[in-house]
């Protein structure tokens, strides 16, 4: 008689590829989608009425939440790659559920395709509110007799210029 390794009837060494831990971990991870659709919903109306510092700090809430995502995924796979990105993980995540072909997959592609949609018109509230400030310095610039290129580039990144030497003398 050989003795038994309790672990393995506790679930503490499940195989994260069977279809029982697998439907567990959709219905954990839906539940964390349902909490960045809260992120996302809580950021467009930062968008819509917030100041600067309250937009940075939504977007950066954001994204670390989506590495938190990322890494639920991993860890409930034992992926060893180092942070990989919450795309890559849905990605290969995708490949495992519908080989098992899991309703629950189902529910979890629905809320990621409404976190994509959320996000995408997050970010044209974003373009149009940089478009708005693009346009404010511009005219700023103009009143100065001077012009400028502009801060930001249409993406956000900020651009080197002497604009500070500039506005101290408006």
């Amino acid at each position: 008689m050989h003795p038994t390794d309790h672990s393995i009837d506790t679930g503490l060494h499940e195989d994260p590829y069977a279809t029982a831990p697998l439907k567990s971990f959709l219905l954990r991870f839906n539940k964390k989608l349902e909490l960045l659709l809260e992120l996302l919903q809580q950021e467009q109306k930062t968008l819509m009425n917030g100041n600067a510092d309250e937009i940075s700090h939504a977007a950066q809430s954001k994204l670390d939440y989506m590495q938190q995502l990322s890494d639920f995924i991993q860890n409930h796979f034992n992926a060893t790659a180092s942070k990989t990105s919450l795309e890559q993980s849905l990605k290969n995540m995708n490949v495992i559920c519908v080989e098992k072909n899991l309703k629950e997959w189902e529910q979890s592609q629905e809320l990621v395709q409404f976190c994509r949609e959320l996000s995408d018109e997050n970010s044209i509230l974003l373009a149009n509110r940089l478009k708005s400030t693009n346009s404010a310095l511009d005219t700023l610039y103009s009143l100065t007799g001077n012009q400028q290129s502009k801060t930001y580039d249409d993406l956000g990144q900020s651009k080197h210029s002497h604009i500070s030497r500039q506005l101290a003398s408006v």
